[in-house]
């Protein structure tokens, strides 16, 4: 990274949507925004790392093992952190404060605005746990940018799908802009 630049930071997690995000990763960098990727080892199983870093034009990080205390390295390049998509596992573990691999340690050591775009089978959505698990991390300060009504790749309907990478892209863009979460 580089030294004084900071940087919108998608975490890449395990859902089919993630795809998406190479999107996302793709606009944010042709408007000029710097993009740091993190991919979840379940992520870089659907997407590999390649993709990513010709998109984003940065080294893909995966690991916390790829340099010493990497979460602090990314701590310190932040302007925003955006988990997207967001699994069911990664908002437990945000939400239960695990650091057990690249993505939630470095969430637990962030001191920027965090968003996260729930992507995951609508039954897995609306279950009370997940629910609850968002609920906390809304109250920890977490914008959540909500998942739409639509059919999901399993054949399932309801709200699960993640949001359009359009409106993910406007909520980044302009935190990054002026700073802070939107009211």
């Amino acid at each position: 990274m580089e030294q004084k630049q900071k940087y919108i930071v998608i975490a890449v997690t395990g859902s089919i949507a993630c795809y998406k995000s190479c999107d996302l990763v793709r606009n944010l960098v042709k408007q000029g925004y710097p993009v740091q990727v993190i991919l979840s080892s379940s992520a870089e199983k659907l997407v590999g790392k390649a993709s990513f870093q010709a998109l984003s034009q940065n080294k893909v990080l995966t690991s916390e093992w790829e340099d010493e205390m990497l979460h602090i390295d990314i701590k310190n390049h932040a302007a925003i952190f955006a988990v997207t998509p967001a699994t069911a596992n990664t908002i437990a573990k945000m939400a239960h404060g695990a650091a057990d691999e690249l993505i939630s340690s470095t969430y637990l050591a962030l001191q920027c605005p965090v968003i996260i775009a729930p992507s995951m089978n609508p039954n897995m959505y609306n279950h009370p746990s997940v629910q609850r698990n968002i609920a906390t991390l809304q109250q920890d300060g977490v914008f959540v940018i909500s998942p739409h009504e639509g059919e999901v790749v399993c054949g399932d309907s309801g709200r699960g799908k993640m949001a359009p990478i359009q409106d993910i892209e406007k909520t980044l863009t302009q935190i990054y802009e002026k700073g802070h979460l939107p009211n």
